[in-house]
């Protein structure tokens, strides 16, 4: 891995080489952008550069702008994730946070000396899923941090985050990924088909994972879409709600894209649909629905998901999403 290889993110990379070539690394940073654009990839690469056996001796601006090696015994470990001093914390448990217990383990390890790195690194991955017990105590590390340790947080909900953490963070931004960059990868990494490269890379959103993931599900999604643009509304009273909770979330979120189309195809052409594919359908569903129904119910799903994310039953909220659509289907009143 090298700084070239981190794509669509020239600007980030630029401030963070500029602070290694003039030894002036900030203490905590928020790496803050959409999922999947190389956030994570941009923290590893950090804490290579700031471990690198081969920069010994180098001048630092030449140092940084070469980056780190990836040859010598400290880029080895973090590149295989298995660096004493390198600590990455990611959410856990079905709600996905991140615990007091989990906080206090790694400010422990790093009151400690480094057992070979220069600098300890701990990669905070999901800031915003910090439990507000976690979150204070962290923040006590950050106003005081130890003179051997860097913290990184990254976040793809920056206004999630406790205000007073991100005030004692520098603020890294990082920028969606080009839908023409998002389809050239998804070709030459032969991830997809390239007929469906256009369609996966504008419903990624800039985000390279949910690329890929759309990449490995694509046959599944285009049956959801087909069922999405079905003229018949009775398809809903026959559809078969997901038990699992990761397959009513895809549900939801196919859902809340499709409505966003239908809203914008009332209101302009197709050059701007995600669905570009199924114009025919959602231009259909745009001359029945009209945009506002298509938003209100595009936000009421939207609250329908954080309630699966509460840990509410799946069944029940795939029985919320097919209500809302058999409301919607149903004539204005």
């Amino acid at each position: 891995m090298a700084w070239s290889e981190i794509l669509g993110q020239s600007f980030a990379l630029r401030i963070l080489r500029t602070h290694l070539s003039k030894e002036r690394v900030a203490p905590a940073y928020l790496f803050a952008g959409p999922e999947g654009v190389g956030k994570r990839l941009a923290a590893f690469e950090l804490a290579k550069a700031l471990n690198c056996e081969q920069s010994d001796g180098l001048p630092a601006e030449a140092s940084a702008q070469a980056g780190p090696c990836d040859r010598c015994a400290s880029c080895s470990r973090i590149l295989r994730r298995m660096h004493p001093d390198v600590h990455l914390v990611s959410p856990q448990g079905a709600i996905e946070t991140i615990r007091i217990d989990e906080i206090r383990h790694i400010l422990g390890r790093i009151a400690l000396r480094p057992f070979m790195a220069r600098a300890q690194v701990v990669i905070l991955d999901g800031a915003d899923r910090l439990t507000e017990e976690a979150a204070n105590s962290l923040l006590k590390s950050l106003e005081e941090p130890p003179a051997s340790a860097r913290f990184i947080l990254l976040t793809s909900q920056p206004s999630d985050c406790l205000p007073t953490i991100v005030s004692r963070c520098q603020t890294i931004r990082f920028q969606r990924l080009s839908t023409e960059m998002i389809q050239r990868l998804l070709v030459s990494q032969q991830l997809c088909a390239a007929e469906a490269a256009p369609s996966i890379s504008r419903l990624a959103q800039g985000s390279l994972s949910r690329a890929r993931r759309l990449a490995e599900e694509w046959p599944a999604y285009q049956q959801m879409t087909a069922h999405l643009g079905a003229e018949q509304a009775a398809r809903w009273l026959e559809w078969a709600i997901p038990n699992d909770r990761q397959e009513q979330a895809q549900w939801l979120a196919g859902s809340i894209a499709w409505l966003r189309d239908v809203a914008v195809a009332s209101a302009s052409d197709d050059t701007l649909l995600a669905h570009a594919d199924a114009s025919s359908s959602i231009r259909r569903q745009a001359g029945e629905l009209g945009r506002d129904r298509c938003v209100d119910a595009a936000l009421q799903l939207i609250e329908v998901w954080g309630s699966l994310e509460q840990l509410v039953s799946p069944r029940l909220v795939g029985s919320l999403l097919r209500e809302q659509w058999l409301e919607l289907t149903q004539p204005a009143r």
